[in-house]
C-alpha cells in the first residue's frame, strides 16, 4: 500500500485507500466477540451464549477509556504536527500512554472485584450468573492490554502507519479464533476457555504497536514528559464523544436487553445478539473511515487549509451515504443465512426472530455512517462540544427514547424495538445539521476561527 501522508489532498478514492487498514482493524476488532459467540453458542450452551451477551456491554465501558484517550490524542497531536510542534506532540503522546498504563491497571483491579455486582445490574438470572462472573473476571485481568490497544489504533494513523494497525488486528483475530477453537472446541474449557482466548488476543494487539512505538522508525516517540497532566484535559475532552459512544452502547444494550426480555423473552436476547454481531461488522466500516480522517482533519486545521477541510467534509459524506445504501442492502439480503449461521442449531422461533431483527435494524445503516462521520469530523476540528452533542443524541438520548416510545405506539412491540436504532439515527442526523449550522455561523461562512494559544495545550 502506498504511503499516504496527512498533508495530501484527499479525493474519494484516496479516502478509501487511507481507510482500508482502519476498516480492516475495526472489522477484525469485532471478531473476538463474534468468535466467542459462535463457539459458545455451538459448543457450550444457550445459557452461556446469553451470559456472554449480558456481561460484555459492561466491559466495553472500561476498555473504551483507551479509545477516548487515543482519538482525543490523535486529533490534538496531528494538529500539533500540522503546526510544526513535533516535540510537544511527542511529549503529549508519552503522557497519554503512561497515564493509560497506570489507569488500566487500576481499572482492571476495580472491575475484577465488581463483576459479581455487575451481574446483578444486568439482571442475570441464577442460571446465567456463574458464566457471567467467569467470563467477566478473566477479561478484567487482561483489560490493561485492551485499553492500550484501543488507544494505539488511532495513534498509528497519526504516525502514518495505518497498515501496521491492520497487521495488529489481523494477528489479534487469528490468535483469538485459533485459541477459541483450541480452548473451547478441543479442550472443552467452556467459558474459561472463551474468555482466555479473547484475553490473550488482547495481549497480542497491545504488544505489536508498543514494539513499533519504542523502535527507531516511529515518528511519535517516547520522550521526557515534564508535567504529566499537561494537555490531558484537552485530550479527554476532545475524545469524549468516542467515550460517550462506548458508554452509551453499553447502557443502551443493557436497557435493550431488559426491554427485549419484557416483550420477547429469552429468544429475543439471542436475536438481539445476532443483530448486534452483524450490525457491529457493518458499522465498523463507518467507524474505520471516520477514525482515519480525524487526524487528517486535525492536520489541515493546523495548516488553516479551509479548502481541504471543506473537501474532506463533502467527500466523506458522499462515501458514507453510498456505503449506507450498500450496507442496508447487504444486511437485508443476507439476513437469513446470517441468522442460521449463528443460531441454526436452535429453535425456528429464534431463527425467525433473528431474521426479522436483522432486516429492520439494517434500515438504520442508511444514516449511521453519516452521523458517525459528522461526530468524528467535529472531533478533528477540535470542537468536542459539537461532537459530544451528536454522540449523545445518537448513542444515548435517541435510543433510550425510541426503545420506550416505538414499542408503545406501534402495533408490534418487536418491530418498535428493532426500529429504535433507526429513530435514534434520524434524531442524530437532525442534531448534526444543527451543529453544522452553528459552526458555519461561528466561523463566518466557513473561515476558521482563531486557533487557541499553544501554551494552553
Amino acid at each position: 500500500m502506498r504511503h499516504i501522508q496527512l498533508n495530501e489532498h484527499f479525493t474519494i478514492p484516496k479516502i478509501l485507500l487511507l481507510s482500508l487498514p482502519s476498516i480492516g482493524m475495526q472489522i477484525v476488532d469485532n471478531t473476538y466477540q463474534i468468535a466467542d459467540g459462535y463457539f459458545i453458542s455451538n459448543y457450550i450452551s444457550d445459557e452461556a451464549f446469553e451470559a456472554e451477551n449480558l456481561i460484555f456491554p459492561v466491559l466495553l465501558i472500561v476498555m473504551y477509556v483507551g479509545l477516548m484517550f487515543g482519538t482525543g490524542a490523535s486529533a490534538v497531536i496531528s494538529k500539533m504536527l500540522g503546526e510544526g510542534r513535533k516535540e510537544q506532540a511527542n511529549q503529549l503522546f508519552s503522557r497519554v500512554i503512561i497515564t493509560l498504563s497506570v489507569l488500566g491497571v487500576l481499572l482492571s483491579a476495580l472491575l475484577y472485584f465488581m463483576v459479581p455486582t455487575l451481574t446483578g445490574w444486568v439482571r442475570a438470572s441464577d442460571d446465567l450468573r456463574p458464566d457471567c462472573i467467569t467470563y467477566g473476571q478473566i477479561l478484567a485481568i487482561f483489560m490493561p492490554f485492551q485499553i492500550l490497544s484501543m488507544a494505539f489504533h488511532p495513534l498509528l494513523i497519526t504516525a502514518e502507519r495505518p497498515g501496521l494497525g491492520l497487521i495488529t488486528t489481523l494477528s489479534n483475530a487469528a490468535a483469538n479464533i485459533l485459541m477459541d477453537w483450541l480452548f473451547v472446541a478441543v479442550f472443552g474449557w467452556g467459558m474459561r476457555g472463551a474468555a482466555l482466548a479473547t484475553g490473550l488476543a488482547w495481549l497480542v494487539s497491545a504488544v505489536i504497536p508498543f514494539v513499533f512505538f519504542v523502535g527507531p522508525k516511529s515518528p511519535l516517540r517516547f520522550v521526557r514528559t515534564g508535567n504529566l497532566t499537561k494537555g490531558l484535559g484537552k485530550v479527554q475532552y476532545n475524545g469524549a464523544s468516542e467515550m460517550v459512544d462506548a458508554v452509551s452502547y453499553a447502557i443502551v444494550s443493557v436497557i435493550f436487553n431488559m426491554r427485549i426480555l419484557h416483550y420477547l423473552g429469552d429468544a429475543g436476547i439471542g436475536a438481539y445478539a445476532v443483530s448486534e454481531y452483524m450490525g457491529g461488522l457493518f458499522i465498523a466500516v463507518f467507524y474505520g473511515i471516520s477514525m482515519s480522517l480525524i487526524p487528517v482533519v486535525g492536520y489541515h486545521l493546523g495548516e488553516k487549509n479551509v479548502k481541504e477541510l471543506n473537501s474532506l467534509l463533502r467527500n466523506g459524506l458522499i462515501v458514507m451515504g453510498l456505503l449506507g445504501v450498500l450496507m442496508t442492502a447487504l444486511c437485508f439480503t443476507l439476513a437469513e443465512p446470517i441468522s442460521r449461521f449463528f443460531v441454526g442449531k436452535h429453535t425456528e422461533e429464534l431463527i425467525s426472530l433473528s431474521i426479522d431483527a436483522l432486516k429492520l435494524v439494517s434500515v438504520s445503516f442508511l444514516f449511521s455512517g453519516i452521523t458517525t462521520y459528522c461526530s468524528s469530523y467535529f472531533t478533528g476540528l477540535n470542537q468536542g462540544t459539537a461532537s459530544l452533542i451528536i454522540s449523545l443524541v445518537k448513542g444515548v438520548a435517541g435510543p433510550l427514547a425510541m426503545v420506550y416510545l416505538l414499542p408503545a405506539i406501534l402495533p408490534s412491540p418487536a418491530t418498535g424495538i428493532w426500529l429504535s436504532s433507526t429513530g435514534a439515527e434520524l434524531l442524530a442526523l437532525a442534531a448534526a445539521v444543527i451543529c453544522f449550522l452553528w459552526w458555519k455561523r461561528k466561523t463566518a461562512g466557513g473561515y476558521l476561527p482563531e486557533p487557541p494559544d499553544p501554551d494552553s495545550l
